[in-house]
C-alpha cells in the first residue's frame, strides 16, 4: 500500500528533458481558462440583467408625478401627494386624512388597475 502511494506521488519523467514543472508555456493560462469562462457566464446571466432592471427602476422613479397610484416594496398602495426633493422622499396618501412619508426608492412601481378585462 505504501508503495502505491509513493508511486502515485512520484514525479513523472519528462521525455523532452526539461523539468516536470511547466510542460508548455500556455499551461498556466489554460488552467485559468475555466475560471474566466465561469466569470463571463455569471456576468452575462446575472449581472447584466440586474443592471438593466436597476436602470429601468431608476428611470421609472424619476418619472413619478403627483397623483400617480403606486405600490411600495412593502406592498402598500397609495397615491402620491407630494415630494420632498431635498430628502428624496415621497408623501403618499393612503386614505382620507392619512399621509405617510417614505423613501422614493421604496416605491416598487405603478399600481396596476383591476379591471374585469384583465382578470380573464
Amino acid at each position: 500500500m505504501d508503495n502505491l502511494v509513493q508511486y502515485a506521488m512520484a514525479p513523472t519523467p519528462n521525455k523532452s528533458g526539461a523539468g516536470a514543472e511547466g510542460n508548455s508555456p500556455g499551461a498556466g493560462l489554460m488552467s485559468l481558462m475555466p475560471l474566466v469562462l465561469i466569470f463571463i457566464l455569471f456576468y452575462v446571466l446575472f449581472i447584466l440583467p440586474q443592471r438593466k432592471q436597476q436602470k429601468k427602476h431608476k428611470e421609472a422613479l424619476s418619472l413619478l408625478k403627483k397623483g400617480d397610484e403606486v405600490v411600495t416594496s412593502g406592498g402598500m398602495f397609495g397615491t402620491i401627494a407630494g415630494f420632498n426633493e431635498r430628502e428624496n422622499t415621497v408623501y403618499l396618501k393612503m386614505a382620507e386624512n392619512v399621509k405617510i412619508e417614505i423613501q422614493r426608492s421604496s416605491i416598487s412601481g405603478l399600481r396596476q388597475a383591476n379591471t374585469p378585462e384583465q382578470k380573464k
